[in-house]
């Protein structure tokens, strides 16, 4: 808790004085440390004599490695779900949209797209491997005083496999990347989600006339409190996956079907964000959820297949449909049906715009435009307004 505490005070301080700049030149040190933190560790821990060959041990068909591992017939939902969520939940972060639009031209903003998701995939083999190393280990021949890290400990494999497993200075450089790799992520969320609350809720909601130095202060101050709060939940959950995955959870669910919709359909308005927001939130909290503790108050149903046991050969196992993915398809095709319906009333059956009480749409000339789509200030929407008016 001291080490939380102590690194999201550091992160504190650099973010408020350095803004957007100290946070990418501390990611560039940062991302340093963890490649040579890694790499540097990983020949240490597969060369240790409580590890065997990681190729050596096979699962049941004598041929797939047992480090690979497999999935049972009736997790297959619970894969597919976290899957998707870890590949489209990723899309629409802020601190991610953050970096590229601040990019000085479209063609940076690109290759730093392309380059991290490139850096990133090469970064998962020395996370992969340690895995791996920790499965083939018998821990019983190290110093670690417990049986093989299974269940809640097997989140701890990687730090476990480092300070077991490695020289005490190897070890300090491998923690030291996992560490660069929180703070690399605690500074951009940290930044990232302040600056949205303070531009797009402060700003636009609160104080629409306020000035710049206003908006500077008001930041200060949301930052202090994500910080004090981002805090508390590193403290309360003890794994940093849980906590990616709740946030990509969310992500995934509430805001992937929102940006798709807002930059690949030019008639997604407010309404159906509106509505697709509301319903998507109350469903994914009524499935329930075991990090926030929630109960399930009703269930898209479970995947029944047969796993027998010496005990019970006629054993049942159950596991989760992708609900997730349901509630996410739900939300997208309500936003689809509410935006196309509320076009229709204004723009084609051109009902008063008195009725317009979230102001999407706009009379222009003898015709009703919406009044901000992706295509607004582009010479196409130029044309076709001025086509209309003529």
């Amino acid at each position: 808790d001291i080490s939380i505490i102590i690194s999201a005070i550091i992160s504190l301080c650099y973010t408020l004085f350095g803004g957007l700049v100290s946070v990418a030149y501390t990611d560039v040190i940062q991302i340093f440390f963890i490649v040579i933190g890694l790499f540097l560790a990983l020949p240490f821990a597969m060369t240790h004599p409580a590890v065997s060959n990681i190729y050596s041990a096979k699962l049941d068909d004598g041929l797939t490695p047992a480090w690979y591992g497999s999935v049972a017939p009736h997790e297959w939902g619970g894969w597919m779900d976290h899957s998707l969520l870890c590949l489209l939940g990723g899309i629409p972060w802020q601190c991610y949209f953050q970096r590229v639009l601040s990019a000085q031209t479209s063609t940076r903003a690109q290759l730093m797209s392309y380059g991290g998701a490139a850096i990133a995939l090469v970064m998962t083999g020395p996370a992969v491997l340690f895995g791996a190393v920790a499965r083939s280990t018998d821990w019983s021949l190290t110093e670690y005083p417990c049986s093989a890290p299974s269940g809640d400990t097997a989140k701890l494999v990687m730090p476990l496999t480092l300070q077991y497993l490695t020289p005490p200075a190897v070890a300090w450089f491998g923690l030291g990347a996992i560490s660069a790799a929180v703070m690399s992520s605690t500074d951009s969320s940290l930044l990232s989600a302040s600056s949205l609350i303070a531009r797009n809720v402060y700003q636009k909601v609160f104080r629409p006339g306020c000035g710049e130095r206003e908006v500077v202060m008001a930041l200060w101050v949301i930052i202090v409190g994500n910080c004090a709060l981002a805090t508390t939940l590193a403290i309360q959950y003890k794994s940093i996956y849980e906590l990616f995955v709740l946030c990509g959870d969310f992500t995934y669910v509430i805001l992937f079907p929102q940006l798709l919709l807002v930059i690949y359909w030019s008639k997604a308005n407010t309404y159906g964000s509106v509505f697709s927001f509301i319903l998507t939130v109350i469903l994914r909290l009524s499935v329930g959820d075991k990090y926030l503790g929630l109960p399930a108050a009703f269930s898209f149903g479970v995947v029944t297949a047969s796993c027998p046991t010496v005990e019970d050969p006629d054993h049942m196992c159950e596991g989760a449909l992708p609900y997730r993915t349901f509630i996410m398809l739900i939300g997208l095709v309500v936003h689809i049906i509410v935006s196309a319906a509320t076009d229709l009333s204004f723009c084609m059956a051109e009902v008063d715009l008195r009725w317009d009480f979230l102001d999407c749409y706009q009379r222009i000339g003898s015709v009703i435009v919406m009044r901000n789509t992706r295509e607004m200030d582009t010479p196409v929407k130029s044309l076709k307004v001025g086509g209309v008016l003529s």
